[in-house]
């Protein structure tokens, strides 16, 4: 029965190959890809190869079969990402897997070691500083590395980088200079007699240094929203505690209300109860009614309420304060009566002033024609 079985297996495939159809088995370092294990003749597919390798081409069957490598893959050494290489040296563009070449460095750097290709896989080589580094940078693993912030190197050599003094940073890596150390905006500056910086102390609580001067604890303001404590500017500064708000509820509850003649609550009705230190609201009147204290309706009502660490330092006029017609209609008509008449008297004595200017003329040119 097994060699009738092969027998029958050994008469397909010679009926196969009278037909042309190809057997494929998969290429080294590969698999069959997208390929049938039997091509039909005229037809082609792609074998697939393993990472590192690239394949030569596609399988053909034409009577008899055509079957494409995994080739290893080569690198393409232009690519390569190493600081301080001045050319590619002794290295073509492209490198075939196995060989290996020597890279060209700048200037003070020497290569650590020769660059390979395996499997379209470059070596690791870095170029190394022959000599000290210079100033701003510190050697770290045969590298010049920028010094790290809040560090500096003023000098060319093989020491280390220096950190700032106490609490102060610098603005970038790579700093070369005392100076370039500087203090956060809520630091001020203790300097030396020869004006280098020794550290840098915290200001009070909810306090910074405001300008370009902060040579000590007297510089130190208290942030927006905050009093000072003590008051007085000429004694140092302890610390700065939070604006108390105005409670303007009484007030409020008073001016404003339903009522037509009532004040009503405009700006001021996000502030119902407590009006922040530093805030300040507007009451209004409604459309066509104006602000009138008792029956005066010509004086200017401020309608402002401003507060300032617990004291309201503006407010409306006490006193009967209500909205009336009169007060939004009469001032208009009464300033535009005044502008009116104003207008008219003016009018009149430019006249009056141009009769007496003729006048006079008439006379003077009568008394030159007499003579």
């Amino acid at each position: 029965m097994g060699n009738l079985l092969c027998s029958s297996i050994a008469v397909a495939v010679l009926w196969q190959t009278a037909l042309g159809d190809c057997p494929i088995s998969a290429p080294e370092n590969g698999d069959l890809g997208d390929c049938p294990q039997t091509l039909s003749s005229g037809s082609s597919c792609v074998p697939s190869c393993e990472e590192g390798y690239e394949l030569s081409g596609p399988a053909r069957c034409a009577g008899h079969l055509s079957m494409p490598s995994c080739l290893p893959s080569g690198c393409n050494v232009s690519e390569a990402a190493v600081e301080h290489v001045l050319s590619l040296g002794n290295c073509p563009e492209w490198l075939e897997s196995g060989e290996s070449c020597e890279l060209e460095c700048e200037s003070r750097f020497e290569l650590s070691d020769n660059t390979s290709c395996f499997l379209g896989n470059l070596s690791e080589v870095s170029c190394l500083r022959v000599g000290p580094c210079p100033a701003g940078h510190q050697a770290v693993a045969g590298l010049c590395e920028p010094c790290p912030l809040a560090t500096y190197k003023a000098v060319e050599g093989p020491g280390p980088c220096v950190p700032c003094p106490e609490n102060s940073n610098t603005n970038s890596t790579g700093r070369s200079s005392l100076q370039q150390c500087t203090c956060p905006a809520t630091f001020y500056e203790q300097r030396n007699v020869f004006d280098e910086l020794l550290s840098c102390k915290p200001c009070p609580n909810n306090s910074a240094v405001v300008g370009v001067q902060r040579f000590g604890h007297q510089d130190c303001e208290c942030f927006d929203g905050f009093v000072r404590v003590p008051e007085d500017n000429d004694l140092s500064l302890e610390y700065c505690r939070h604006a108390e708000p105005c409670n303007v509820s009484a007030l409020l509850e008073n001016l404003t209300g339903p009522e037509a003649y009532k004040l009503k609550m405009g700006s001021c009705s996000s502030y119902a109860r407590l009006l922040p230190s530093g805030r300040q609201c507007s009451l209004l009147c409604d459309a066509g009614l104006g602000a009138q204290l008792g029956s005066d309706i010509f004086r200017a009502v401020d309608l402002t309420l401003a507060c300032d660490d617990g004291d309201l330092v503006r407010r409306p006029t006490d006193g009967y304060l209500w909205c009336s017609e009169a007060s939004w209609e009469v001032p208009p008509l009464v300033f535009l009566g005044i502008t009116t008449a104003a207008t008219i008297l003016g009018g009149a004595a430019m006249e009056v002033r141009q009769h007496h200017f003729e006048g006079q003329y008439a006379k003077a040119l009568r008394g030159n024609r007499g003579r």
